[in-house]
């Protein structure tokens, strides 16, 4: 048999090659998680005063001037409830000085936390290793060390409760100077999260199954039945937390149009001839041209993302609506949607040209690798503020009709515009159409008064 080079027989070189990837790979795998540049939240930590949207809580510490938050005892605390939930994918940085856990230690070894990310908060119990809420930690102590005078921590995580806990040591021998600056620096993704201080990695533990992003932080004590204390002395500044620069989001959705929805098909009449559908999406906010209409479309709806109830659009999209009330994307005539969200939790909008508009009563998980559905035909539980829908027949509900200027609620300024585009014989793809059977007639009226008079409205805010 003829011999390598190195003088192996082929299955032994074989053997070895196999034998140096494995030690190679793990290695790989360290250095490969992505670094994320979209910065999405900072804050100096040298006052309490919250962002837009935010909540700071300060218990038991104190801000220096020009330096940022101490920990000044071990119940000190600062709590930041961000505005909104962080992405699945993201990556946190804060400055630490004034830091030292051998002669900060807290009398009898007691574990100190420092950092704390949490998915919910929950006070004095441990509820969430209960539940399917994520976290990871940052703990202190003499009692990850090696010797006298050198102490390290322990990185703590769990992607989806208890079940899911892992821990690691990450340094024991280090010595610590308290006139020195420090970085740490907590990457997440949906395999793993990563711990480093000052850019070297100190930890790799499993994250894999988050459902529940993140969206405290705690510096300091925590809030476990046990109540870890805080490091007290420690001075935390310039936090920064970065999300990934794109990561498209995936929505599949339902809603019917009162209007157009007849009980004996169980579905939507697509519109008459001379009431087709446009090419030309009517929406500004979203703009869409296509070159072709499929069948069984019956009309555009804009369908949007917030972050907060209340927030402004992070994306909207012009969607083309099928008779059986599938959202469907006019790109690729697909039920499955394609946003272009970062990952994270969000509410969905939906907004018609003639029908009270809805958003969903909470927020939706985007994970960025499966599709998340919103259905408005279940009930008014579906529905932020639990109204805007009617029910047509058992279990099938429709966003009502008859909001024709758009300003979410039925009233005498819709009455008006249809009166005018009665009076005029406007005919065609009108809004003023509520039943979409391409003529403004008496049948919208009526639509339009029965909803007028229960004071239809949308929950939307």
């Amino acid at each position: 048999m003829r011999n390598t080079p190195t003088g192996r027989k082929p299955a032994a070189w074989s053997r070895f090659l196999v034998l140096l990837l494995s030690l190679l790979l793990p290695a790989v795998r360290l250095c490969s998680q992505p670094a994320h540049a979209r910065l999405i939240y900072s804050h100096s930590l040298l006052n309490a005063t919250p962002g837009a949207g935010e909540s700071i809580v300060n218990s038991g510490g104190g801000f220096v001037a020009g330096k940022g938050w101490q920990a000044t005892t071990e119940n000190s605390q600062l709590r930041i409830t961000l505005a909104s939930a962080l992405p699945f994918e993201g990556t946190f940085i804060i400055n630490v000085t004034n830091f030292d856990p051998v002669s900060q230690n807290l009398p009898d070894d007691i574990k100190q936390h420092i950092i704390n990310l949490y998915s919910r908060i929950y006070d004095n119990n441990k509820d969430i290793f209960e539940t399917d809420g994520s976290w990871c930690n940052i703990r202190t102590g003499v009692g990850y060390s090696t010797g006298e005078g050198v102490a390290g921590f322990k990185f703590l995580a769990a992607a989806r409760g208890i079940d899911t806990r892992d821990e690691e040591r990450c340094i024991e021998d280090h010595t610590w100077s308290l006139t020195r600056t420090y970085e740490f620096k907590i990457i997440w993704t949906a395999t793993y999260i990563y711990c480093y201080l000052d850019g070297s990695l100190m930890s790799r533990l499993p994250f894999a199954g988050q459902i529940e992003p993140f969206r405290y932080l705690l510096i300091g004590r925590d809030n476990l039945i046990w109540g870890y204390g805080a490091q007290p002395g420690v001075i935390f500044s310039n936090v920064r937390i970065y999300g990934p620069q794109s990561s498209p989001v995936q929505l599949s959705g339902r809603l019917l149009l009162q209007g157009a929805y007849e009980v004996g098909s169980h579905a939507m009449r697509t519109p008459a001839a001379g009431a087709a559908v446009p090419l030309q999406s009517p929406f500004p906010q979203a703009p869409y041209a296509a070159s072709t209409v499929p069948a069984g479309i019956v009309d555009w709806v804009l369908v949007g993302l917030r972050s907060t109830p209340t927030g402004a659009p992070v994306v909207q999209s012009s969607l083309w609506l099928r008779s059986d009330g599938r959202l469907i994307d006019p790109a690729t005539a697909g039920t499955t949607v394609t946003l272009a969200a970062v990952t994270g939790s969000y509410y969905v909008t939906v907004q018609t040209r003639n029908h009270l508009a809805a958003m969903s009563a909470t927020a939706l998980v985007f994970d960025g690798l499966n599709e998340s559905n919103c259905d408005f035909t279940t009930g008014t539980a579906s529905y932020y503020g639990g109204k805007g829908a009617v029910q047509m027949e058992a279990g099938v509900w429709a966003l009502q009709a008859g909001d024709i200027n758009g300003d979410k609620a039925v009233t005498a300024a819709d009455f008006s515009l249809w009166q005018s585009a009665a009076r005029t014989g406007t005919a065609g793809y009108a809004a003023a159409d509520l039943n979409l059977d391409g003529c403004c007639t008496t049948r919208d009226y009526v639509l339009w008064f029965e909803n007028a008079r229960a004071s239809a409205a949308s929950g939307m805010p």
